[in-house]
């Protein structure tokens, strides 16, 4: 790190964004609305919370979202703080179990799919606080004005917890835009997006949900999980764990019961959100939160013979800037000292599950009733990862 006083006497002038042309750059980002509300629900989880609601209220153009949860809340400093834009540094050290990265999540997710956003928060014996960003504001005025809601329908919300949170999106022009209220067909576009985002949910915060740390209700009805390896399922064949990198990151590999050995139920329950061919691949997770969602990270080609095999990649947020994740927690980058020890793995994963395509379900474990020995041994020379 440069030493401080290596910018001292230096001349300067100020050079703040300005907050029009700023704003729209956040709403450009390129969150979809999956991704957005996946990015609320981990403010959430990060804040302690057991039980989180996502509702909406179609009324057209003028149609609202809500994500409410029960979590510690915030008082009005810690409001304001967390409303600010880049309220923390991605270099920052964070909690082991902390999901953020760029203190930029609450705002960037909500510009990307309202023009109007507000928070309400109660921390346990404060006040509530409610502030609300409106974009329409901001541009008109030029400044980072916040506007404080004292309205008692909107505090209101909070009324039945001893804390929480709850993020409104209003205004929402990127999805219903000029719709009206008895448009069925806008309607109906809105509630598959609705669904698109139940299902999203359910996947990227699975393993949460089956260790029973929140519960998750959307309109009221609570999700269930979706499970990407079908663990307990007959037929289904599962690989050694492995760990890289002294232990940081622990890989462990799945090849699917053939559709001959599950129901028909479950084999649509298995094709998950995207289909069986586009759910094959690296499955990778950073806090037990999953990044991304089945991809060979350009290793291979997803291929129908290869569709059983999914590989389950485990990572610490300490390695953020290693794995290069993206600001919509949606991307992550093989570093390259790791790429060989990856794709030997992956490799005996496919191998296995062509095995299983081809053979129509027959159960073949050649590893079966062998010692296991890790396939790579690491060991770490200065900055730099070794592996024999």
């Amino acid at each position: 790190m440069t030493d401080p006083s290596a910018y001292d006497n230096l001349e300067t002038v100020r050079a703040e964004p300005e907050a029009r042309s700023m704003i729209e750059t956040f709403r450009a980002i390129g969150y979809s609305v999956e991704t957005a509300i996946a990015d609320i629900v981990d403010n959430a989880i990060s804040a302690g919370a057991t039980h989180i609601w996502i509702d909406f209220e179609w009324k057209g153009s003028d149609t609202f979202l809500s994500i409410k949860d029960d979590g510690h809340g915030m008082d009005e400093k810690e409001l304001i703080t967390a409303m600010r834009p880049g309220s923390r540094s991605p270099l920052e050290n964070r909690g082991k179990y902390d999901l953020g990265r760029f203190g930029l999540g609450l705002k960037t997710a909500s510009f990307s799919q309202c023009r109007k956003l507000t928070v309400v928060s109660k921390k346990a014996e404060n006040p509530i606080g409610a502030f609300t960003w409106d974009l329409d504001f901001v541009n008109t005025t030029g400044n980072w004005d916040l506007i404080r809601q004292n309205q008692p329908e909107i505090h209101a919300r909070l009324d039945d917890l001893a804390s929480g949170t709850v993020v409104i999106w209003e205004n929402l022009d990127r999805l219903v835009r000029e719709s009206r209220e008895d448009d069925k067909e806008a309607l109906n576009k809105f509630l598959e997006t609705a669904e698109s985002v139940k299902k999203h949910l359910a996947m990227v915060f699975h393993r949460f949900m089956e260790q029973g740390k929140f519960a998750l209700f959307f309109q009221q009805r609570k999700v269930e999980a979706w499970d990407p390896y079908l663990i307990g399922k007959d037929g289904l064949q599962s690989f050694p764990e492995e760990q890289l990198q002294n232990g940081q990151v622990t890989v462990k590999g799945y090849v699917l019961p053939h559709k001959s050995r599950i129901s028909e139920n479950t084999f649509r329950y298995a094709e998950g959100p995207r289909g069986w061919n586009e759910q094959q691949g690296f499955y990778i997770y950073r806090n037990q939160r999953l990044l991304v969602a089945g991809d060979w990270l350009g290793m291979f080609r997803k291929e129908e013979h290869f569709k059983l095999a999914r590989i389950q990649v485990d990572l610490p947020n300490t390695l953020d800037a290693e794995w290069q994740i993206d600001i919509k927690k949606s991307v992550a980058r093989l570093p390259p000292h790791l790429k060989s020890q990856l794709k030997a793995i992956a490799s005996r994963v496919r191998a296995q599950a062509v095995e299983v395509y081809r053979h129509r379900g027959k159960n073949i474990k050649p590893f079966q009733g062998q010692k296991f020995v890790p396939l790579w041994i690491d060991h770490k020379r200065g900055n730099k990862w070794f592996y024999h």
